[in-house]
């Protein structure tokens, strides 16, 4: 899964923007291909009782897809500095273990 992220937002290049339509939203590349549309109903009773969403819960919706480029970027940064951590980790509890009187340090940023 590793880059998945990255070759998403190539294909599908960012900004990603709300587009309203007829009944509900779309979301746009910046190419303007359409990744995603969203329907909902004007009346709350309505959408209630036949299962449809709202138009605001449409709107949230189609927002919060909008945002999955941003979204994943940022879960992949903290994981590729969890990884940097562990890795620095590792480096130094195998050298501790070889005797590196050097290795008495901890790394930068793995506290």
């Amino acid at each position: 899964m590793r880059g998945a992220s990255h070759s998403m937002t190539n294909r599908f290049p960012t900004p990603w923007r709300i587009v309203e339509i007829p009944n509900g939203f779309a979301v746009d590349d910046a190419t303007g291909q359409q990744l995603g549309v969203f329907y909902g109903r004007a009346d709350p009773n309505t959408a209630g009782h036949t299962g449809f969403l709202t138009i605001d819960e449409a709107r949230q919706m189609a927002a919060d897809f909008a945002r999955l480029p941003e979204l994943l970027e940022r879960s992949s940064g903290s994981r590729l500095l969890r990884e940097r951590r562990a890795s620095a980790r590792s480096t130094v509890a195998n050298a501790r273990r070889r005797g590196d009187p050097k290795a008495t340090r901890t790394p930068i940023g793995t506290r």
